[in-house]
């Protein structure tokens, strides 16, 4: 089986990665270490010459401390994806009920100042 081409998402992702580990302080070993991978492999990964599996971008966010989506951060294609979607997806829409559920749990605990600054946050967005 052929070796998955690289492309500038993955590209893009790896200079993410070398730029936050370095920041941090983390050698590549340490963090190859937390992921249970080789320095090696998180050499390639950073210099674009290997593809990250969902796996692995995982387990990196997770022993970096940021969101899997940081990585996609910036991130602007050279060749745009036709969505085939009609309707949003189904998770967009669970995820407004999760999200609408929250904040009906949590308004109540809320004094009027702290409403009306939510409100105000959400105007902002709005804008």
């Amino acid at each position: 089986m052929a070796k998955p081409l690289v492309d500038e998402l993955d590209r893009h992702i790896g200079q993410r990665l070398k730029k936050l580990r370095q920041r941090e302080g983390i050698s590549a070993q340490a963090l190859a270490e937390a992921i249970e991978s080789t320095q090696q492999q998180i050499s390639r990964y950073e210099n674009g010459h290997n593809k990250l599996s969902a796996t692995q971008l995982y387990r990196i966010a997770c022993a970096l401390g940021v969101p899997v989506s940081w990585f996609y951060q910036d991130f602007t294609p050279s060749v745009q994806v036709r969505n085939l979607a009609e309707e949003p997806a189904s998770y967009e829409k669970a995820q407004i009920s999760e999200g609408l559920a929250s904040v009906s749990q949590l308004w109540p605990r809320l004094n009027a100042e702290q409403r009306a600054a939510v409100l105000r946050v959400i105007d902002a967005f709005l804008i």
